[in-house]
């Protein structure tokens, strides 16, 4: 932290695994409080528009769909050398549905981040997530942990 300000650093998708590993190590070392993994990508692998039409459009970085496996693999991989819960993992990247969250914090995600599919979804995205995770019968760490500590007490 600085100065009680928690420091976090963005990588991108398109770094190897061993650079990535690298990044988690160097984090780790030096005490910064996670990793938001992943930042936009270059790559235009598995885009069905012509390479001239991907000329024209330009290098920029791509989000959502595109990011959705490489972001998850990047996430599994953090977690791989940064296993501890205290250190945070945001995971950002092709996230659009309540399945796609979920499978995040199974990876080992503190907290997922949305942003294209919120851009083309609209503000009750959000919403729409939140009520697709309860169907999927996901509860919070803290909601399971009071519910085991009433049931505790109650017995």
């Amino acid at each position: 932290m600085a100065d009680g300000t928690p420091v976090l650093v963005k990588i991108a998708p398109d770094m190897s695994d061993e650079q990535i590993d690298g990044i988690v190590a160097l984090a780790l070392r030096l005490g910064l409080d996670g990793i938001i993994a992943t930042n936009t990508t270059v790559s235009r692998e598995g885009l069905a528009p012509s390479p001239a039409e991907l000329e024209r459009i330009g290098a920029g970085g791509l989000s959502g769909e595109p990011l959705r496996a490489r972001s998850l693999e990047v996430l599994s991989r953090i977690r791989t050398v940064a296993p501890a819960p205290e250190f945070c993992v945001i995971s950002v990247g092709g996230v659009s549905t309540a399945d796609d969250v979920l499978d995040r914090l199974s990876a080992g995600a503190t907290l997922v981040q949305g942003y294209t599919a919120f851009i083309y979804e609209g503000p009750l995205w959000a919403r729409t997530i939140n009520r697709g995770l309860v169907r999927l019968g996901w509860q919070s760490p803290s909601a399971a942990r009071v519910r085991v500590t009433r049931g505790t007490e109650s017995v």
